[in-house]
């Protein structure tokens, strides 16, 4: 198949070279790679359910969606002495105001600003100032914390709050909100895992010796695995915070490689470079984590599109297409999800900032949901080909059931008429049980019907391998060669299938190819994919040809004469089922028309080979007649 991006450009000095595209996975490195992949899909799928376990087991755990709010206030990571505004009454009755500046707790003066956040509170855990703010924000009591505050006008007056989990939820209320749903507020991503886990597990195990699925498939489980409420476990069961932090961070550097790979794992010394620079991330924290996060997904995409603009494959061009929308869609909303991170510390009321978290975590959702399935559509290949597949099955479905349906209310109501005329017994069920009965035995030519209306219409390619490759095959074997047969054969089946390569085997020789040549086609035979290709009509791991078909001229068990290798389709995908079988089914008529073409030739070979001898020998006898003299002057008469 042709690469969407050739490995173009010339190599470094030194001589090395870059293979074209990343290569599937070996038996080694597959195993290795499952095995860590059920890791993470383990820690995804119990990570969650235990986080939000405990989250709920905990009694009252809202205050912590807002720094200072079990004070009756919020404040600022960056800043934990400036109030940004009131939650709940009771500190707004006590005399706070947003703006308020905490000079000091219990009589105890504070520094002029004071951030709060891991590394700050690990370096002053013996400050006096740092442990008694750390009582009023981080606190599980309910005390009275006596407050010496200065407003923004310069006026310092001393005030008392009370501290509990109570100023959030009277908050809640006093905007029409339940507590209860407080509870869910940062984690409405979780709405999503269950489909990313089922994309997960489809991306890996579609294909699972693919690397670029394999790796996007990991880096959503990676991050599942490492956000709330996920991390409240690994929390709870003493995981360092670093190795969440590590794990949450390969998930984006795994996400942005598989991008970058997408869609078949073309290499250039250009992305290359860029996925070297890419665990530079796990070193960042913080808004400039972000801002590089951000620069390498734009990138990212810029490389897609690049791909796109040289992919001169309709399909491919679509499978891109595919991907770019779930790309893109994931790089705006996760920018609205950073963004809104970046606001909740700015903003002026409880209600602003209750509205800033829900469009986090609904853009955060949303980003990794539009992400998935976008990805999904391109590499799992359910597109094009398979869509035909499903509209001509859903179209059966609903065709049968419309057609059974009116069939038995007509019946049914024929029936009730005719008793009715003759009897008068309105209530009789022998017109409901003759109908159902009519319509049982009609389900089976309207379905055979049905199917072959919708396999005309919808699947036209496949239907036309199965119906008329064998009248062409049977047509042939009188007078075309067994190379022009071949060559119409294969034609037919790259149509039938939409494969983009195939090639005939007969008696043990390659006779024909397609879109390679018979040398390349040799090559394949010596592989390791090739070993059991006499006995495995299927080897989706085999990216040259996944399909073998056996040429059987007869349904008894005689040995094939021959087969039909059928390559991928340009998605790179192996052709379905009803394709395959199609194809089984045709290869007896395939076989039989080789067959006779093969004696017909050889019969012809004999006619020709006698008719040349008999063609010398008259012409050995004309020659020797030509040169011996007439025995006398005149004719001889009986």
């Amino acid at each position: 198949m042709q690469l969407a991006l050739p490995n173009a450009g010339p190599a470094p000095k030194g001589g090395l070279r870059l293979p074209p595209c990343v290569p599937p996975f070996n038996t080694l490195t597959y195993r290795l790679f499952t095995a860590l992949w059920m890791i993470a899909f383990a820690l995804a799928l119990v990570g969650p359910l235990a986080g939000l376990y405990e989250r709920y087991q905990e009694r009252s755990n809202n205050s912590q969606l807002l720094l200072g709010s079990r004070a009756g206030f919020a404040v600022s990571p960056s800043d934990a002495t400036l109030v940004r505004f009131t939650v709940g009454p009771q500190a707004a009755g006590a005399g706070v105001v947003a703006g308020d500046d905490i000079t000091a707790i219990y009589g105890l003066p504070l520094p002029a600003k004071m951030p709060v956040n891991e590394r700050t509170l690990a370096e002053h855990a013996n400050d006096p100032a740092y442990i008694a703010l750390g009582n009023l924000l981080f606190g599980t009591d309910n005390a009275d914390v006596p407050l010496t505050v200065r407003d923004p006008d310069g006026r310092v007056r001393d005030v008392v709050v009370t501290t509990g989990d109570n100023h959030i939820d009277d908050g809640a209320r006093a905007l029409g909100i339940s507590p209860k749903w407080l509870n869910f507020i940062d984690l409405l991503h979780v709405l999503a895992y269950p489909f990313l886990l089922w994309a997960a597990w489809m991306l890996h195990h579609r294909n699972s010796r693919d690397a670029v699925s394999s790796i996007l498939s990991l880096a959503v489980l990676l991050t599942v695995a490492a956000e709330q409420p996920a991390s409240m476990f690994l929390a709870s069961i003493h995981v360092p915070r670093w190795l969440n932090v590590a794990m949450f961070d390969l998930g984006n550097v795994l996400l942005l490689t598989g991008i970058l790979l997408f869609p078949h794992g073309n290499l250039s010394w250009r992305r290359v470079a860029m996925i070297a620079l890419l665990p530079t991330l796990m070193f960042l924290q913080g808004t400039i984590y972000q801002t590089v996060f951000v620069c390498f997904m734009i990138l990212a995409v810029l490389s897609l599109l690049r791909t796109l603009r040289l992919t001169e494959s309709g399909e491919q061009r679509q499978q891109i297409h595919w991907a770019l929308l779930g790309i893109t869609g994931y790089a705006v909303l996760r920018c609205i999800s950073i963004v809104c991170d970046y606001l909740k510390w700015s903003t002026d009321s409880f209600g602003q900032q209750l509205l800033v978290e829900i469009t986090a975590g609904i853009s955060f959702a949303l980003a990794v949901l539009v992400l998935q399935v976008g990805l999904l559509i391109a590499l799992v290949r359910y597109r094009l080909y398979d869509a035909e597949f499903v509209i001509s099955k859903s179209a059966n479905v609903a065709l049968i059931t419309l057609a059974v349906a009116a069939i038995f209310a007509g019946a049914a109501d024929g029936f009730k008429q005719i008793v009715i005329s003759y009897s008068g017994n309105a209530d009789s069920q022998g017109p409901i049980i003759f109908a159902a009965a009519l319509a049982t035995v009609l389900i089976n030519p309207i379905q055979e019907r049905v199917q072959r209306w919708s396999e005309r219409r919808f699947q036209r390619n496949l239907f036309l391998l199965r119906d008329d490759l064998p009248e062409v095959a049977r047509d042939m074997r009188e007078t075309a060669s067994l190379g022009e047969m071949l060559d119409e054969i294969l034609a037919r089946v790259d149509r039938g299938v939409n494969a983009v390569r195939s090639a005939a085997i007969v008696n043990g020789c390659v006779l024909r190819a397609r879109s390679l040549s018979v040398d390349e086609v040799e090559g394949w035979r010596t592989s390791r994919f090739a070993q059991d290709y006499k006995s495995d009509m299927c080897e989706p791991t085999d990216k040259m040809f996944p399909v073998r078909v056996p040429l059987v001229p007869s349904s008894d068990d005689e040995e094939p004469i021959g087969y039909l290798l059928v390559g991928p389709r340009p998605d790179g995908s192996i052709p379905s089922r009803d394709e395959q079988k199609a194809l089984k089914e045709i290869q007896e008529s395939i076989a039989r028309a080789i067959r006779t073409v093969i004696k017909r030739e050889a019969r012809e070979l004999q006619v020709s080979e006698l008719i040349a001898s008999n063609a010398r020998r008259i012409e050995a006898l004309e020659a020797l007649l030509a040169g011996r003299p007439m025995a006398s002057g005149r004719p001889r008469t009986a």
